[in-house]
């Protein structure tokens, strides 16, 4: 049998909930690999335990808290904390809704098609290619073209610029 050396009262069952949750907190904050996730479910389980020591009444309501406030303030937490500094630095942000492809969002999609420019890299069939001095992403309509070859854009679809080879008898 065990033997303990302190009554179990509500402020020991309030205390291992707040650890619980403050543990809680701190793993979705402070990455642990699980260590204080551990620290919070044992927490958990001792403010139940604590409550049952307590009477059968005691330990419903203790289990109680836990069953129902725990998810809800660890829910709480996982809302906030893709505002927090650090989940910024962490988060990758989407482009904005009026954002086109890279460098092509201050230029007109009908604009471009027919201009020719020069591929940069070997366009296999994807690759860059320049335009007026703009690095441009593009596909080909699947042919293998070289670096330095003369490319004209016949199709622009959102980010999707496709080119194909400019013939030698065309660039004359």
């Amino acid at each position: 049998m065990l033997i303990l050396a302190w009554e179990p009262s509500w402020s020991l069952v309030a205390i291992a909930f707040a650890l619980g949750v403050v543990f809680a907190v701190a793993e979705v904050f402070l990455p642990s690999g699980g260590v204080l996730t551990l620290l919070s479910v044992l927490s958990f389980v001792a403010a139940v335990v604590a409550g049952f020591m307590m009477g059968r009444t005691e330990g419903i309501i203790a289990l109680a808290i836990v069953v129902f406030l725990a998810p809800t303030v660890l829910y709480v937490t996982i809302r906030i904390w893709p505002h927090t500094p650090v989940a910024r630095k962490i988060i990758l942000t989407g482009p904005s809704s009026t954002a086109k492809a890279g460098d092509l969002a201050d230029l007109d999609p009908e604009e471009l098609v027919g201009q020719v420019g020069v591929a940069k890299t070997p366009l296999r069939p994807a690759g860059k290619m320049v335009l007026e001095d703009r690095k441009i992403d593009c596909v080909t309509e699947g042919d293998l073209v070289e670096a330095g070859r003369k490319v004209e854009i016949i199709e622009v679809h959102g980010a999707r610029v496709v080119v194909r080879a400019v013939e030698e008898s065309e660039e004359a």
